[in-house]
């Protein structure tokens, strides 16, 4: 079975390349003297050596994540008429919100069945809503198998200490990737831009500040009825590599669900929005035992029956100005 996946694009476009990407990135390291002996070192890595290593791996049933985004909320300060996890769709009666333990168990649950996860990145909404955060960043740093960790966020809150100590302390956290907002005609609250970079300058914790202020347009997600080889193209054509983790966290009172991993963010929201029933087949269920066969096999998949609700991603992307916010919750099925 391991060998059909080494001999299919899909398989080797989600999962072969992207892992040597990500280890080459590694072994470069950071600027600097030590990029001067690295770079003819990492050509030859990459050209000689490292696809054989994970095609080894793989036939060996050696599972190694390439990238993952972890979910801790919809909820988000701004309101985003094309954000491209549908954050605009979720009123406050259907917000997904995790718990610490809720999100670590669905954590150890897919870390007991891999070797490694390449990067984390720690999502939201707008991840620094959620409380817990420190005590997150901290259970992180000590799953070794977890290589890299970053977060992303919108800059409008400013961390608090206790959180800033957790990023300067933790040793494979790599920095807080900030968006840059400021050329939105009408956002609805301030910027914290300036603030942010004081205080992660302070505590000499490293960040990106992703300038630009262009996004590309997301239509209305609603269920477009395409063929399956029609949404199988439209998969192809998005090519998004963010494999998404949501716990399956529920109300104090109820029994909690297993987590899943879900294609996309996209994918993810949807399952929340229009329930997880309606895309069986789309995700894996982190339940206990052994996953790594079901791990490989997603990563081969090609039919997804989120994408049948996303734009078609195969006409040319039409540019927009960045963080456009809209006044009322987005309804899927509302084609206009």
């Amino acid at each position: 079975m391991q060998q059909n996946y080494l001999v299919n694009p899909v398989f080797h476009a989600r999962y072969i390349q992207p892992n040597i990407q990500w280890y080459i990135s590694y072994f470069r390291g950071k600027r600097g003297i030590a990029r001067l002996w690295r770079e003819p070192l990492t050509w030859i890595l990459k050209k000689y050596f490292l696809k054989q290593y994970f095609q080894k791996r793989v036939l060996r049933g050696i599972v190694d994540i390439p990238y993952v985004e972890i979910v801790l909320t919809t909820k988000c300060t701004l309101r985003c008429e094309s954000c491209n996890n549908l954050m605009q769709y979720f009123t406050s009666k259907n917000q997904y919100i995790c718990t610490l333990d809720g999100i670590l168990e669905s954590l150890d649950r897919l870390l007991e069945n891999v070797e490694s996860i390449q990067r984390l990145r720690i999502i939201g909404g707008e991840p620094l809503i959620f409380k817990d955060l420190p005590q997150l960043v901290n259970a992180i740093e000590k799953r070794r198998k977890i290589r890299a960790f970053d977060i992303a966020t919108n800059g409008t809150i400013v961390p608090k200490d206790e959180l800033l100590h957790a990023f300067k302390n933790a040793k494979r956290f790599r920095k807080v990737s900030i968006s840059d907002y400021s050329s939105s005609p009408n956002l609805k609250i301030p910027l914290q831009q300036e603030a942010l970079f004081k205080k992660l300058k302070e505590y000499g914790i490293s960040y990106s500040f992703l300038t630009g202020g262009i996004w590309y347009r997301v239509e209305k997600i609603y269920k477009r009825n395409r063929t399956q080889e029609n949404v199988i193209k439209n998969f192809l054509a998005c090519q998004m590599p963010c494999v998404s983790l949501m716990s399956g966290d529920k109300g104090k009172d109820e029994m909690r669900e297993n987590g899943h991993i879900f294609v996309c963010p996209i994918a993810s929201s949807l399952s929340k929005l229009k329930g997880i029933e309606e895309f069986s087949g789309d995700y894996i269920t982190l339940e206990k035992g052994d996953l790594r066969g079901k791990i490989l096999s997603f990563y081969a998949q090609d039919y997804f029956k989120a994408c049948d609700y996303c734009q078609d991603y195969s006409k040319p992307r039409v540019d927009i100005q960045a963080a456009i916010q809209t006044d009322e919750v987005l309804r899927i099925g509302d084609r206009d």
